[in-house]
């Protein structure tokens, strides 16, 4: 069972049940046994792999029993489109609803999606929506087509929202709240949604936009002609390389927030070192979470009151190391009290409440019980774990 350092200092395992009891057994053979195995293991993984899920259509190339694959032909458009639906564990063993989130080039950004909330959940408390990927499938991709607002852009957007929209909220349990990602092509296209239809979606995600961004200003500028307020939260990333766009978006972002809208929050990211191909995974990520993960903000408080809590914390709990907590340079950390364990700072979400930036997913709470000085360690497992300061 994880203890409380081992759920503060490591990632949760992302290995499923069955190959971790499976890697537990192995570990006990011969060299020779465990070589065995593994080819075992790999044969029936790719036999699994090459097993489409029997699903609805099962008809494009991701196979995962969590992906359903339609195929939906449009009315507006006259021609069939690939929807991938990914469902949620949550969604799987509950009656709960879930938001949607719908995203353009589905063919290939429903695999990276899946992965970024994989990773995410491990350091974020995480909603996960529904995603909805829309793509071609067999078909002849037409992205330049659909995904450009000056040609099949306004038709696409028809068939999303009269189309598929439906489509899916008939056959899913889902909430109102909406949101949609693009990258490339797809985020000239998310940036058209924002300004031409900013009520359609809740959250609008823009991925290093085609074209540099040359559109965003002129959209911006124009939708503000006869509006004063756009409500939605919108978030926008490219990859550091690409410095037409990101001076583009500098532009963009600086101009939205100027306009002092009360409806609007807005965020924005670069990806270090990346261009455009490889930043695709990391902005992605990045929009989730500002969309979707629930990040802490530090607040400033008097470093005088890092003061307080200074001291050597311990636990109830023998298997627990004693936790240092101490100041430096006017800010305070905290690690475990043995050899070689690295400090991390701990940021103020209040006087008495604290956070890592490492780990957001764990706080710190400085307290007084009975004239005693505790401190209150939640990590994600939600347990309680009670440090009384040595006096």
């Amino acid at each position: 069972m994880l203890n409380l350092e081992s759920l503060i200092k490591f990632m949760p395992p992302c290995a499923g049940p069955e190959l971790i009891n499976l890697i537990n057994h192995t570990m006990k053979f011969s060299r020779d046994c465990l070589l065995l195995l593994l080819s075992y293991l790999f044969a029936n993984l790719q036999t699994v792999a090459q097993t489409a899920y029997r699903g609805p259509d099962s008809l494009g190339s991701l196979c995962l029993k969590n992906i359903d694959t339609w195929s939906i032909h449009s009315a507006t458009i006259g021609e069939d489109y690939t929807l991938y639906v990914l469902r949620t564990a949550a969604y799987d063993t509950g009656k709960i609803e879930l938001p949607v989130l719908y995203m353009t080039d589905g063919d290939w950004n429903m695999t990276v999606a899946m992965n970024c909330f994989s990773m995410l959940r491990q350091d974020y408390n995480t909603r996960e929506p529904l995603i909805v990927g829309i793509g071609y499938g067999k078909g002849k991709n037409q992205r330049f087509r659909d995904l450009d607002p000056e040609t099949g852009g306004p038709n696409f957007l028809a068939f999303i929202e009269k189309e598929v929209m439906l489509f899916i909220d008939k056959r899913y349990r889902t909430t109102k709240e909406k949101a949609i990602y693009g990258y490339s092509m797809g985020g000239m296209f998310t940036t058209y949604i924002l300004f031409t239809r900013p009520d359609l979606f809740d959250m609008v995600f823009i991925g290093a936009p085609g074209n540099g961004g040359s559109q965003l200003m002129p959209a911006a500028k124009q939708y503000f002609r006869n509006h004063k307020d756009l409500k939605s939260k919108v978030f926008i990333g490219v990859g550091s390389y690409e410095k037409e766009a990101v001076r583009n978006i500098d532009s963009f972002t600086h101009y939205l927030l100027s306009r002092k809208c009360p409806s609007l929050t807005i965020g924005k990211d670069y990806t270090p070192g990346a261009n455009h191909g490889a930043a695709l995974a990391q902005v992605m990520q990045n929009a989730i979470a500002f969309g979707y993960c629930e990040r802490h903000h530090a607040i400033t408080v008097d470093p005088v009151i890092f003061n307080r809590y200074k001291g050597i914390y311990i636990s109830k709990d023998t298997s627990l190391p004693h936790a240092l907590i101490f100041t430096d340079k006017k800010k305070l950390y905290w690690k475990w009290q043995r050899a070689n364990e690295i400090p991390t700072e701990l940021k103020p979400l209040s006087k008495t409440e604290y956070f890592m930036v490492e780990n957001e997913r764990v706080l710190f709470t400085f307290k007084k019980e009975n004239n005693k000085s505790m401190m209150v360690v939640v990590p994600e497992d939600r347990k309680e774990y009670y440090f009384t300061r040595k006096e």
